[in-house]
């Protein structure tokens, strides 16, 4: 069967779908995949060699499209040949090539060196790893989030988070840019794609999402309900309109998330940020943990 035409059976489609309903469809199958992890977690490792097919599936098409494009660039710039427009494209390129050869060949050593150097310093980062403490929360910062800057260094942001925790070892942060979801840029496009991608390998303990991110994810099986600390440990802590809710297919409302934007410890997250929706994780190993850092922010609110 043709490759192509077997991605687009894999995710449901048919080959001429478009660009919008292939991004839609994937992220229904991602919604559909959390969904089926948590009514089957006896089923987690086949479910995710099942969503891994679709995320190849995906991501060819994608880079198909990509070829597609540039071999139509291609037939623009040599068609004008026609019969002769594949000689034109070897000589146009064997020119090239002789034009920068002395510059291809610096690059090259210089590639090699670059190498070097990066399996070197990846082996150094590896025992580095190694020698540190294990991770006692894992955050990710999901939505419109930028580091002050643009300083691509996140260690004072898990510093700051470790301050409130003096039993904790180690907090990992990381930040998926997720742009506002009605822009028709096509680099926004792009990030959002990536952001799916992001989502659908990575697997953090809490998501602290904005409105746009929370509006996105928030019901689709990536957090899971706090329904029980509401009525339970987070009573007394939270006001309604600190509660943050959703909708799950069979129409049933739950809480997803908290604001902890109000929080006195928010300030020392040195984030551009205007909304701080806390929700932890389906399935992660770390929830006594993720429920420890919630309630900590809460009990710090002003």
């Amino acid at each position: 069967m043709d490759q192509m035409k077997e991605a687009y059976e894999r995710l449901g489609l048919p080959e001429d779908a478009t660009r919008t309903q292939l991004d839609d469809r994937y992220t229904l199958l991602m919604r559909q995949h959390r969904s089926h992890q948590r009514r089957e977690p006896d089923r987690t490792e086949e479910l995710e060699l099942q969503f891994s097919e679709i995320t190849r599936a995906y991501k060819f098409i994608l880079e198909e499209e990509t070829r597609q494009s540039l071999e139509e660039m291609n037939q623009k710039r040599y068609g004008k040949y026609k019969r002769f427009a594949g000689t034109a494209e070897k000589t146009d390129h064997f020119f090239r090539y002789y034009k920068f050869h002395v510059l291809g060949g610096i690059a090259l050593i210089g590639l090699l060196i670059y190498i070097g150097i990066s399996i070197v310093n990846n082996q150094a980062e590896k025992e580095r790893l190694a020698n540190l403490p294990p991770v006692d929360l894992e955050v990710m910062f999901l939505g419109t989030y930028m580091n002050q800057d643009n300083d691509p260094d996140l260690t004072p942001i898990e510093d700051a988070i470790l301050a409130q925790f003096p039993e904790w070892n180690r907090v990992t942060v990381s930040i998926n840019y997720v742009p506002p979801l009605d822009s028709n840029n096509p680099q926004d496009a792009a990030m959002l794609q990536k952001a799916m991608l992001v989502l659908a390998t990575e697997r953090p303990d809490l998501y602290i999402m904005d409105q746009t991110a929370y509006d996105w994810i928030g019901n689709q099986g990536m957090v899971r309900s706090l329904d029980a600390e509401i009525e339970g440990e987070f009573k007394d802590l939270l006001t309604q309109d600190k509660l943050i809710k959703g909708m799950t297919e069979e129409g049933a409302e739950h809480v997803y998330a908290v604001d902890i934007m109000d929080s006195t410890l928010s300030e020392d997250i040195t984030l551009y940020k205007r909304e701080m929706f806390a929700g932890i994780r389906e399935g992660t190993e770390r929830d006594d943990k993720a429920l420890h850092f919630i309630r900590q922010y809460l009990q710090a609110a002003q």
